[in-house]
């Protein structure tokens, strides 16, 4: 055994979540060592990562890196669900995500840890995690290492999370079967689409890795699934193909190359995603449905977080139990989040396939995220992370009619008067702040009780400061923009008229408007 040195964080496991939240707390000056397998065991599986991911991506400085490894672009997908009609759904012009190769992807953000210092061990299966009173020791392949912070970001093997942390629903057992499919005639229409079909008992789904080959996967429940098991792997991949009429004959001129494999694809949470000096990261804490394409996008969002707690942890140790109360709240609500968005559409397929494959999993969904009624979609969710759940309450108040009313008004006015409103208040949460967790004051009134800060990055406060010094609205957006961060005009406008409908201002009326 080497002699172990006391790092700052030890992160266990080599995915896209353990090597983003890896080089961000290496870049912030930490003392970082991150664990994992030798080599990559997933080289053969392909993720989808959405348009959407780009932001993340940038956050977390692995941009460059992702396109310098010229990936498949990922222009939008192609859906046939629940039996109806075929649906194209495009990302903007300019704007693709990527299809990857799991192995490449991992290959180019462990990279770039080694790049910022990060102290790579590529050979050092955990094989045992112990609490100290200074910390956290560790014990992985020939080496002992020791840490104040263990952050494990070891995906669905959860070497910390499955002790005692994890949550599972037995009623939703998934397999994954992948294979390989090379098309000698490939569609010239969709070659940078995902294809996504639902069938009676499963759903299939199928990225391009080249201009001649795709990887595709079905989902299935063993135990509530017609499966040959004398037919193989192979065998079963094509029989579950052929279930789904619309891809399989999109496939049709190909043939399956490789071996077919088998891996687990099943939904978790856990019951707590952090304690004193540890947190679960990515698919160490919890696993969405895979139907989401979300998976990769949701690890890095966790990652970011993660380092964000982390960071303020090791930065002031009096926030560090409210980083890790703050985590714990988020991750809980991603994972809720994500569940809910499921609803609709396993919910959809439940009715359109009659089938407990798909009834088993739309209850769990509702169950899982707290959503009763059928068909709750909420649009206006695209990343958890971009505001904390009082300010998507917030957003979601820009809507009301008194908020519309008010933004007329504000509109049509030539002047304005403005006083703070008689129910406002102030409340201290936590947030997040540049690169720390932060107790910051939000607003609060008799219409929004739970408190926000932001609409729009619109920083309230601001405006409650500025407004009754303001007399018309193009002074009034002028002084916001001089004393802090620019936004553009529709958001300033739309925040405004949020903030008077809340009660946070007050709009009076003018002497002459009598």
């Amino acid at each position: 055994m080497t002699q172990s040195v006391m790092r700052d964080v030890i992160v266990i496991g080599g995915g896209p979540g353990g090597a983003a939240v890896a080089t961000l707390l290496t870049s912030q000056g930490h003392d970082v060592a991150l664990l994992t397998r030798p080599t990559p065991t997933v080289a053969w599986l392909a993720e989808s990562i959405p348009a959407s991911a780009r932001k993340l991506l940038i956050q977390v400085g692995a941009l460059e890196a992702v396109e310098a490894a010229r990936f498949i672009p990922n222009e939008g997908n192609m859906v046939w669900w629940a039996g109806g009609p075929e649906r194209l759904e495009q990302f903007p012009r300019g704007q693709s995500g990527f299809h990857v190769d799991r192995g490449g992807l991992e290959g180019a953000l462990l990279d770039l840890a080694n790049k910022v210092g990060t102290f790579v061990y590529s050979d050092a299966p955990v094989r045992s995690v112990t609490k100290e009173p200074e910390g956290w020791h560790v014990e992985a392949g020939t080496s002992t290492h020791r840490a104040r912070w263990v952050l494990d970001a070891s995906g669905r093997s959860g070497v910390v999370a499955r002790h005692d942390m994890r949550i599972r629903e037995r009623d939703t057992t998934t397999l994954a079967l992948v294979g390989q499919w090379e098309d000698t005639a490939p569609d010239a229409e969709d070659p940078s689409l995902t294809l996504v079909e639902s069938y009676k008992d499963g759903w299939a789904w199928s990225v391009p890795t080249s201009e001649t080959t795709r990887c595709v996967t079905v989902m299935v429940d063993p135990r509530r699934t017609e499966m040959r098991r004398e037919l193989g792997l192979d065998g079963m991949l094509r029989s579950e193909l052929a279930k789904a009429h619309q891809l399989s004959d999109r496939l049709s001129r190909g043939r399956v190359i490789g071996s077919t494999r088998a891996c687990a694809a099943s939904v978790y949470g856990a019951s707590k995603f952090g304690q004193p000096g540890l947190l679960l990261v990515g698919d160490a804490g919890s696993a969405i449905d895979p139907l989401s394409s979300y998976g990769v996008k949701k690890a890095l969002s966790s990652a970011w977080l993660a380092a964000v707690v982390v960071h303020t942890a090791l930065s002031d140790e009096t926030m560090a139990n409210t980083a890790i109360d703050f985590f714990d709240a988020r991750e809980k609500e991603v994972y809720e989040t994500y569940r809910a968005r499921s609803v609709p559409f396993l919910e959809e397929a439940m009715d359109a396939h009659g089938h407990a494959f798909w009834e088993a999993r739309a209850i769990a969904a509702r169950a899982a995220s707290g959503t009763e009624s059928k068909h709750v979609h909420d649009e206006t969710v695209d990343d958890p992370y971009d505001r904390a759940n009082a300010e998507r309450e917030a957003e979601k108040f820009v809507g009301d009619p008194v908020v519309r009313t008010v933004y007329e008004e504000i509109r049509t006015r030539p002047n304005i008067a403005l006083q703070p409103g008689p129910t406002l208040g102030i409340t201290t949460k936590p947030a997040v702040v540049g690169n720390q967790i932060a107790l910051e004051p939000h607003l609060t009134s008799k219409r929004l009780p739970q408190g926000t800060r932001f609409i729009r990055n619109v920083d309230l406060r601001r405006l409650v400061e500025l407004g009754p010094h303001q007399t018309q609205v193009p002074d009034f957006f002028s002084a916001y923009n001089a004393a802090g961060t620019p936004v553009d005009l529709a958001d300033f406008l739309a925040a405004l008229a949020a903030t008077v409908g809340a009660g946070f201002l007050k709009l009076d009326e003018l002497p002459n408007e009598n």
